[in-house]
């Protein structure tokens, strides 16, 4: 290995039985040794890094004190770390060969005094060449009981990685804590009841003066994050491995879907839509023209103030492009509303509406989910088709791996075509009832709803999209 420099560093240790004791191994011998290597050698040492504990934590994948070594030599140019004796580094030889791995990788050299372990020597190279292949091995082997430990503990449900706000960690595993979880139930309850956003929300908790687990300030992504986070509802997830009921839930599981509708409603809706003060805004599809947006123009005749709707390639493109022109707002919104007054009065056995799945933009997301899968499994057989021809697997296992894929595969193609038949409509009597009745519910209380921004909400749920050509030519599609 050419130096780049002169500098080093030593790394001395002694465990605090060893320094009780006053063995021959005490840190000013060590110290004194690599000084004197360090001279006949003409090298420049900068500085020691001194322990006293045990050598199994000093080196270990997650122990600061590896990560301050590394910082230093990447800071200072350090082209040498020196050490009396192996034993010295570290008690665990993994621990001391994945550590001089790191050092080769930085093309830094690594000296042992006692050992006469020197990669600067072409013997030395040799050597560090040989660890690199026995230290590749054990990182790989080292990450995948890390990786396995980690699958082990999510197939149980126990808790990784940070704390969520309302929970704490008991006997039992995950417990609610009461404080936090009284923020929880307030943000689903602004977020679905009072049609507020997620800054709107950040900013009214900040107001109270309530803070997270950390004693942070809100922002909308912390409150993403709780309106997101399922294990609210008692189910754990991580990656693709879920555990329903593993804990007590914070939010029941209807109103946990209700939310993650709105959200999938809002993210389709845009922003605009959601902080328009019109009560269609969002939801409405130019008939003539087929552009996706109608927006809301207001405009002032003498006394009287108007508000409109209009398309958008009419409004900024001109009638050449679309002859759609403006539809009065007032009148559009009254045709729907008194449209939702008698959807309300019809019973489940009289309705006549165009509809679509209620839960349309969740269905098609499920499916795109499901065919990438389906993809990965096709992938996953071939590869084990190549370890076999290539003698890494035996045929036993290989039929195994063959058939376990291709129960997968039946699985997935089972759940797309109960998808497909969710989006084309294709339900049960008995639940298209249900769903009816419910929808007939939530239509009798947007006529009852005095906010208009409660209503706005309310309708967005009723409503997937109105088609307006004029006045007297409007298509409602209702969420069913």
């Amino acid at each position: 290995m050419k130096l780049t420099s002169n500098r080093a560093i030593a790394i001395v240790r002694v465990s605090t039985a060893e320094q009780a004791k006053e063995e021959r191994y005490s840190i000013p011998h060590q110290k004194t040794h690599i000084l004197e290597e360090c001279r006949h050698r003409g090298l420049e040492m900068l500085h020691f890094f001194e322990f006293v504990h045990s050598g199994a934590t000093v080196l270990s994948s997650a122990s600061k004190e590896k990560a301050d070594i590394l910082a230093f030599i990447r800071d200072y140019s350090i082209s040498i770390v020196m050490v009396h004796e192996l034993d010295r580094l570290s008690r665990s030889m993994l621990d001391t060969l994945l550590f001089v791995d790191d050092l080769n990788k930085l093309d830094v050299a690594f000296i042992s005094i006692h050992d006469g372990f020197d990669t600067t020597t072409a013997q030395g190279q040799l050597q560090m060449h040989i660890l690199s292949a026995f230290s590749e091995y054990f990182r790989k082997q080292l990450a995948s009981k890390v990786l396995g430990g980690m699958i082990e503990r999510a197939k149980q449900g126990k808790h990784m990685g940070k704390l969520p706000l309302g929970y704490k960690i008991g006997p039992e595993g995950f417990e609610v804590d009461d404080e936090g979880a009284k923020i929880v139930k307030m943000v689903y309850s602004l977020y679905l009841d009072q049609n507020m956003g997620m800054r709107g929300i950040a900013d009214y908790l900040n107001g109270m003066g309530l803070r997270g687990r950390q004693g942070n300030r809100w922002s909308h992504a912390t409150i993403r994050d709780i309106l997101e986070n399922e294990i609210y509802a008692g189910t754990f997830a991580w990656s693709n491995i879920r555990v329903e009921d593993n804990h007590p839930a914070i939010i029941d599981r209807e109103t946990w879907a209700k939310v993650q509708e709105r959200r999938r409603l809002k993210k389709g809706l845009g922003g605009r839509a959601q902080n328009s003060f019109y009560l269609l805004s969002g939801l409405l599809r130019c008939g003539v023209c087929g552009e996706s947006t109608m927006v809301g123009r207001h405009a002032r005749k003498g006394k009287f103030d108007y508000r409109y709707y209009t398309c958008n390639n009419y409004a900024s493109k001109g009638k050449d492009t679309c002859p759609a022109g403006y539809v009065r707002a007032d009148r559009l919104e009254e045709f729907v509303l008194e449209d939702i007054r008698d959807f309300a009065q019809q019973r489940p056995t009289e309705l006549n509406r165009e509809t679509i799945p209620a839960d349309y933009s969740l269905i098609k997301e499920k499916i795109s989910l499901q065919e990438k899968e389906l993809d990965r499994l096709k992938l996953m057989l071939n590869r084990a088709a190549e370890a076999y021809e290539e003698g890494q697997y035996d045929l036993e296992y290989f039929s195994y791996r063959k058939e376990q894929i291709k129960k997968q595969q039946e699985q997935v193609k089972d759940d797309l075509q109960h998808l497909q038949e969710q989006l084309e409509g294709k339900i049960s009597q008995e639940e298209a009832e249900s769903r009816i009745t419910d929808k007939i519910a939530l239509a009798e209380s947007i006529i009852n709803e005095k906010d208009s921004i409660k209503a706005k909400a309310k309708i967005q749920l009723l409503i997937d999209s109105i088609q307006v050509k004029s006045e007297d030519d409007v298509i409602i599609y209702y969420r069913l």
